[in-house]
């Protein structure tokens, strides 16, 4: 699979930000400063991860280049990211106008919050729950090395 790396994914225009050699981004990552990292043809990625000191953020993108999937990582320890936040949208039609969104906030202690949003009309849901969240885990990514944070079946 192709790997463009970039300053960032520009979700409005559905494009990156700024293209960057491979060198730029290494020197980024081992600073903990933020780049981007797009996977698939980088004119329409599969996938683009966000990665910032503490924090890695994958956007799973559909056909038409929309958002439909996010992934937050948070670093709780050095080293261990943990699965944060996932969030589903669903859109009308063809247009990137979004109807509905399930989030998932997981906390390591096992609780999960989930809140189910629809629009027009408004309409919000909360929950709360307990679960396995052991599977949320991920080691901090060495450069190049993104496969296990941009599985989308977790």
């Amino acid at each position: 699979m192709t790997v463009t790396y970039c300053k960032s994914w520009f979700r409005a225009l559905k494009e990156p930000t700024e293209l960057w050699a491979p060198d730029q981004a290494e020197k980024a990552h081992k600073n903990r400063q933020p780049y981007g990292v797009l996977i698939g043809d980088p004119k329409a990625p599969v996938c683009f991860l966000e990665v910032n000191n503490d924090f890695v953020g994958v956007g799973f993108l559909d056909e038409k280049l929309r958002e439909n999937l996010t992934y937050q990582f948070q670093e709780i320890e050095p080293g261990q990211l943990f699965l944060t936040m996932a969030t589903y949208r669903e859109f009308e039609g063809d247009t990137d106008q979004v109807t509905s969104g399930t989030s998932y906030y997981f906390s390591v202690n096992g609780s999960i919050k989930i809140e189910r949003e629809k629009f027009d009309p408004h309409k919000l849901e909360v929950s709360e729950n307990k679960g396995d969240v052991s599977g949320n885990y991920e080691k901090y990514p060495d450069f190049g090395g993104y496969d296990s944070l941009i599985r989308s079946e977790r």
